[in-house]
C-alpha cells in the first residue's frame, strides 16, 4: 500500500526541480562524460542537495536527459551554492554538448513519504492535463490501493511548463511490475466520472531509466 503524505504548507521541503537536455548529434557520450565532471564539481564544493538524472528511454523525448534535485523549500533557491562558480562548469562542461530543453520548477503533493521510488530501474512518467488541479489531486489519490509501484509521487507544475498538468511518477522494478499498471487510463475513469466535470483531458506516458553514475546522492 502507498503512503500518501500531503503537503500543507509552502515553506515545507516539497519543491523540486526538473530540467532536461537533449544531448547534440554524435555528442551523446561527450555529455556524460561532461555532465559527470560537473557533477564532481558539486561534489568537490559539498552541495547539500541531491541530484538525481534518468534518461527518457519512450516518446518522442527518448535519448533526452533529465535531472532533478527535490525537497526543497522556496527560499532554498535564493541561496544556491556559488551560482556565478556552478554556471561557468556548466557552461564549460555540459552546455557545449547538450541543448537545454525544460527547466521547470514544480510543488509535489503526495508522495510515498521518501525519496526511494526515485532510484528504481525503471520511472514511468504521466503527465495529466487536468481541468481542474485540485480534483484531479484528488482522483489519482485513489488510486493508491491499485498501483503496483513502489512509490507515487504527484507533482504539480508551477513554473516552466503547462500549469494545467500534473506530473505523476511511478518507480518499477521489473516490466513484469509495470505491466500490472498498464491500464491505468481506465483506473483513472470511474473517479475521474464521480466528479462533476471531467477533470482528465489528456494522458500522456513516458518511461526513464535512473542512471546512477549521473546522480549525485548524499
Amino acid at each position: 500500500m502507498l503512503l500518501l503524505s500531503s503537503i500543507a504548507s509552502a515553506q515545507e521541503k516539497n519543491v523540486a526541480q526538473f530540467v532536461i537536455w537533449e544531448p547534440k548529434a554524435g555528442q551523446a557520450q561527450t555529455f556524460e562524460t561532461g555532465y559527470q565532471q560537473h557533477l564532481q564539481w558539486h561534489a568537490t564544493n559539498n552541495d547539500p542537495w541531491d541530484w538525481y538524472g534518468w534518461y527518457f528511454i519512450s516518446g518522442p523525448r527518448s535519448g533526452q536527459f533529465m535531472d532533478a534535485t527535490v525537497d526543497h523549500t522556496w527560499q532554498d533557491f535564493d541561496t544556491p551554492l556559488k551560482p556565478a562558480e556552478d554556471g561557468a562548469d556548466n557552461k564549460l562542461h555540459v552546455y557545449p554538448f547538450a541543448d537545454l530543453r525544460a527547466v521547470m520548477k514544480l510543488q509535489k503533493v503526495i508522495s510515498c513519504g521518501n525519496n526511494t521510488g526515485l532510484q528504481s530501474r525503471l520511472l514511468r512518467m504521466i503527465t495529466l492535463s487536468v481541468t481542474n488541479t485540485k480534483d484531479a489531486i484528488t482522483i489519482t489519490g485513489k488510486l493508491k490501493e491499485q498501483l503496483h509501484s513502489s512509490c507515487l509521487y504527484l507533482y504539480k507544475i508551477v513554473d516552466g511548463g503547462d500549469l494545467n498538468q500534473l506530473i505523476l511518477l511511478l518507480g518499477y522494478t521489473t516490466y513484469n511490475e509495470f505491466g500490472k499498471d498498464a491500464d491505468f487510463p481506465e483506473m483513472l475513469e470511474q473517479p475521474d466520472k464521480q466528479m462533476p466535470e471531467n477533470v482528465i483531458q489528456h494522458i500522456t506516458s513516458e518511461t526513464l531509466v535512473f542512471k546512477r553514475e549521473m546522480s549525485r546522492l548524499h
